[in-house]
């Protein structure tokens, strides 16, 4: 069965998150199982949404922000 490309695009995300972050393979097979079900996909999901997230808190803050500073001004 051909895995898309999204897939392998977040699995290769996910293991090179997992490998940057832990640097030591046991603690990777350990987060693996327990956080991410057992798939680097689960971790390329996970670090897409944290980054999503991050950029709506940005854009969230800046648009008060410019809203403070127009209605203050």
């Amino acid at each position: 069965m051909p895995r898309s490309l999204t897939d392998t695009i977040l699995s290769r995300a996910g293991k090179l998150y997992l490998q940057l972050r832990l640097r030591n393979i046991e603690k990777i097979e350990r987060e693996l199982s327990i956080k991410y079900e057992g798939q680097y996909r689960n971790a390329g999901v996970m670090l897409l949404f944290d980054i999503l997230m991050a950029l709506a808190v940005v854009a969230v803050v800046g648009l008060v922000a410019v809203l403070l500073y127009f209605t203050t001004v």
